[in-house]
């Protein structure tokens, strides 16, 4: 069993056991008598192979891995052969166009490879910094997608046509590359973005050959401290000479590459002057046709003064509207202290009704308490017992308000009086008393 048919197995969940004979099989014939059946098989394998091929496991002719497309044909049967299940049958059902063309581009692979390459090389902002040849943009493409090694020549041409054609994100002559801003217009390659590009991969090139006589010169520097430690002269001396003309071209490396890097900065330099004075000419003519909107310094002049003028008469319209609220105020005042006036006196009236209303009640229950006494005393005169003394009241509030009450109503009590006369006086005398010693 092949790396990629294994990894197909073990990541895909809807490659179960019990689905697989339905998958290897050949399923071409549901596509008009079981449509759900049919799309459901063709989409699991599309899934499938897009996911193997973002992994690397789908290798083309020449080696190396198709991450955006793959090779259809006997190669790619055979990579997908299970020992017991055999060849997937319907497999061309999945890869449409197999007869016409040896190339199937994996759609949602590319979609997401494009977006991650533009987000990735979006933070270059400068003009120089988003030229770059096809090597280097290849590069570019392996640190956006986080592999190791760069894109296969075929999924980078596949790549590049859909970021210029479909997107338009970049501009492309084969060989250079240049990514464009949002609100550039996509113009094509010229001779000045051929000539930076050349200078950038030169300077690329040269760092190179630093890297590789830096190594080279501490190699030669080991070797020869190993030759001295074993006393070899000859080997000592070879190695040293080897250093010594490692270093001699490093420095002429490094001289050279100093003076690429300037000519590279000065272009950037004047690249960035070009966009600032483009900027500087857009703005001078925005001003210009502000102020012809704006008219000449009288017209401000004017401007102000009639402003001036109207502020004022506002002002006036102001102040007279202010004077008549105020009178307006004073008149509404005097009505709403005698409103106030008028709810004082109906609030006290109020009162006193209530307060009159509380002693009608008190002296009602007095009444009735008094006739409760007066029944009780007759009872027991009748019966020949002892005139007991029952206490009345046990407060002296209770005490203070029947003497009020009496005092305030003397008709009353002379009422209460000549009623009792007619009764025996024994009775009524001692409840008299007892009354008035509560």
């Amino acid at each position: 069993m092949s790396d990629l048919l294994q990894y197909i197995l073990s990541q895909q969940d809807q490659f179960r056991r019990a689905r697989l004979p339905s998958l290897f099989s050949d399923f071409t014939a549901q596509r008009h008598t079981n449509p759900d059946g049919y799309n459901a098989n063709v989409n699991i394998w599309e899934e499938a192979l897009c996911r193997a091929a973002s992994a690397g496991l789908i290798l083309g002719q020449d080696g190396r891995a198709r991450r955006l497309s793959l090779e259809t044909g006997p190669h790619l049967l055979q990579k997908l052969e299970s020992p017991e299940w055999g060849r997937p049958l319907a497999i061309s059902a999945v890869i449409v166009g197999t007869q016409q063309s040896k190339e199937l581009v994996l759609i949602p692979n590319l979609e997401e490879a494009a977006g991650r390459v533009v987000t990735y090389l979006g933070r270059y902002s400068s003009h120089v910094d988003r030229i770059f040849t096809k090597p280097m943009f290849n590069s570019e493409t392996a640190a956006a997608l986080g592999i190791k090694s760069g894109l296969a020549d075929k999924d980078l041409t596949i790549l590049l046509k859909y970021l210029q054609r479909d997107r338009q994100v970049l501009a492309s002559d084969g060989d250079v590359i240049r990514i464009s801003r949002p609100t550039e217009v996509l113009l094509p390659i010229s001779k000045e973005d051929r000539a930076i590009a050349s200078l950038k991969s030169l300077i690329k090139d040269i760092e190179k050959q630093v890297r590789a006589l830096e190594a080279h010169i501490a190699d030669s520097r080991e070797k020869s401290r190993r030759a001295v430690e074993s006393k070899n002269r000859p080997s000592a001396l070879a190695a040293l000479r080897s250093k010594r003309s490692g270093e001699s071209v490093l420095t002429q490396r490094m001289d050279t590459l100093f003076q690429l890097e300037q000519v590279l900065n000065s272009i950037q330099q004047a690249s960035d002057q070009i966009a600032m004075v483009r900027v500087m000419n857009d703005s001078a003519g925005v001003l210009r046709g502000l102020n012809a909107k704006v008219g000449s310094a009288n017209d401000v002049e004017n401007a102000l003064e009639n402003l001036k003028e109207e502020m004022g008469k506002v002002e006036d319209i102001t102040s007279v509207i202010s004077e008549a609220g105020q009178e307006v105020n004073v008149a509404d005042e005097n009505d709403i202290d005698e409103e106030f006036d008028a709810l004082l006196r109906q609030k006290e009236a109020a009162e006193e009704e209530k307060a009159t209303e509380s002693t009608k009640q008190k002296l009602a229950a007095l009444q009735k308490e008094d006739k409760v006494e007066e029944a009780h005393l007759e009872k027991l005169t009748l019966s020949g017992g002892e005139t007991p003394t029952i206490p009345r009241a046990t407060s002296d509030s209770k005490s203070s308000d029947e003497t009020s009450v009496l005092e305030s109503n003397p008709l009353e009590g002379g009422q209460a009086s000549s009623q009792d006369s007619s009764r025996p006086s024994h009775g009524r005398k001692n409840s008299d008393q007892a009354i008035l010693e509560t």
